[in-house]
C-alpha cells in the first residue's frame, strides 16, 4: 500500500502502463492486461523497487551537474526534464506552503533546459541556483509529508520521507553554501549520510521521529531564509 500510494502517482511522468486485469464489457469476463474503462494511466510497482526509485530525483540533480560540467548540454537537459517531472508530481500533491516553490523551481528548470537545447549559454551560477531551489522545494515537500505521516502514527512512511527531506536539504545547503547548526547537522547526517532508510526491516521510533522532525524543521526554516537571497 505504501508503494502504491507513492507510485500510482508516477503515471504523471511516465507512459501509461497497466498491470492486472479488467472486465470485458461484452462478455463479463476478465482480460489480463486490459486497461480499466475510463481510467487514467497507472503503474503498479513491486515494493522491493521502492527504495531505489525514490532516490531517482536526487540522482537526477547530481547527474545534471555532472553533464553540465562536461559541456554535455543535451544530456544535462534530458536529466533536467526528469527533475521537472518529479517537481510537477510533488506540486500536484503539495500543501500550499510548498506548492509555490515547487512551481517556481519547475519553471526555472524548464527555462534552463530550453536554453541548453537551443545552444544558449546557461551560467554555472544560474544552474547552481536553480538546482538548489529545486532541492529545497522537494526537501520541504518530503518534510511536510513526514510530519503528516508522523501525526497519523505512520512511522515508517514518516521516517522514509524524513530521510528524503534530509537528503534534499543537504543538497540545497551545499548549493547555497549554508552550514546548518551542529544539532541539525547531526540529525541530517544520521538520515542522509548514514541512512536510517537502509533496509525495510528498520523500525522508526515515534518519539525519536518527533524530535528529529523538529530539527529538520529548523533546517527548512534556515534554508528558506538563505535561499531568498540566493
Amino acid at each position: 500500500m505504501k508503494t502504491l500510494s507513492m507510485f500510482a502517482l508516477a503515471a504523471l511522468m511516465v507512459a501509461p502502463a497497466v498491470v492486472g486485469s479488467a472486465a470485458d464489457t461484452t462478455t463479463g469476463t476478465k482480460t489480463k492486461g486490459s486497461k480499466p474503462a475510463a481510467s487514467p494511466g497507472w503503474l503498479v510497482i513491486e515494493e522491493d523497487f521502492w527504495t531505489p526509485l525514490r532516490f531517482e530525483p536526487v540522482e537526477s540533480l547530481d547527474t545534471i551537474r555532472y553533464h553540465y560540467r562536461r559541456n554535455e548540454e543535451k544530456a544535462a537537459a534530458n536529466e533536467i526534464d526528469k527533475a521537472i517531472s518529479w517537481l510537477k508530481l510533488a506540486e500536484s500533491h503539495a500543501m500550499p506552503i510548498t506548492k509555490e516553490k515547487l512551481t517556481y523551481a519547475a519553471s526555472e528548470l524548464t527555462q534552463l533546459s530550453a536554453k541548453l537545447r537551443s545552444g544558449e549559454v546557461a551560467s554555472a551560477a544560474a544552474m547552481d541556483s536553480a538546482l538548489g531551489r529545486a532541492a529545497q522545494a522537494l526537501g520541504e515537500w518530503h518534510f511536510y509529508k513526514a510530519k503528516e505521516s508522523w501525526g497519523k502514527g505512520e512511522e515508517q512512511d514518516a521516517g522514509r520521507n524524513l530521510t528524503m527531506a534530509a537528503n534534499y536539504l543537504q543538497h540545497a545547503a551545499d548549493s547555497a553554501h549554508l552550514q546548518f547548526g551542529p544539532d541539525t547537522t547531526s540529525v541530517i547526517t544520521d538520515y542522509y549520510r548514514y541512512g536510517y532508510w537502509t533496509g525495510d526491516t528498520v523500525k522508526f521510533d515515534h518519539n525519536k521521529l518527533g524530535k528529529d522532525l523538529q530539527s529538520i524543521e529548523r533546517a527548512v526554516s534556515d534554508l528558506g531564509k538563505e535561499m531568498k537571497n540566493y
